[in-house]
């Protein structure tokens, strides 16, 4: 019985801790990731093992997961070569895909010099949430340090493209 409520808090805290997509935000979007930053060079053997991906394609398949605990339907998830993609470009992904919005992420910095001795990154996001009318719904910028005091975190500069992505979708209508 014990474990039982146990498990129940847990669950009830779980999906507290998760916002919402509000009332009225769209439903259906494609995520669009695209990075100005070049891909980090290996750090250690996680990085060895780990270290192929390109920060477009983590900025893209994080974005899709964490704006589907949120609630939305990610019809799909693309990464684009080079700069960020136009509103226009956006809307055109949006209607291709039949999605009400694209959502767009950019990661615009990412400076690694302290995650080795202190696990700690600064990131730079930018993210963007476009009708496919071309209508700007949403966009900011998001800058701040991330930390973990994981072994991998010290060494994988993936988990903290995780963490400044997860809080830039939180801030997503």
């Amino acid at each position: 019985m014990r474990a039982f409520f146990l498990a129940t808090v847990v669950l009830f805290t779980a999906a507290c801790a998760t916002p919402k997509r509000p009332a009225g935000a769209p439903s259906r979007v494609v995520v669009v990731g695209a990075s100005a930053v070049s891909k980090p060079a290996p750090r250690g053997v996680v990085g060895d093992v780990f270290g192929g991906e390109e920060p477009r394609d983590v900025v893209a398949r994080e974005g899709a997961e964490a704006l589907r605990s949120r609630g939305y339907e990610v019809v799909a998830a693309e990464s684009l070569l080079g700069p960020a993609p136009t509103v226009e470009q956006a809307a055109g992904l949006a209607r291709q895909y039949k999605a009400e919005a694209a959502v767009v992420l950019v990661l615009t910095r990412l400076d690694l010099s302290a995650l080795q001795p202190l696990g700690r990154a600064e990131v730079e996001l930018e993210s963007m949430m476009v009708g496919p009318d071309g209508q700007v719904l949403s966009n900011g910028e998001r800058r701040g340090a991330t930390t973990e005091n994981l072994y991998r975190a010290r060494t994988d500069w993936r988990s903290h493209v995780r963490q400044a992505v997860v809080q830039a979708v939180r801030e997503l209508p």
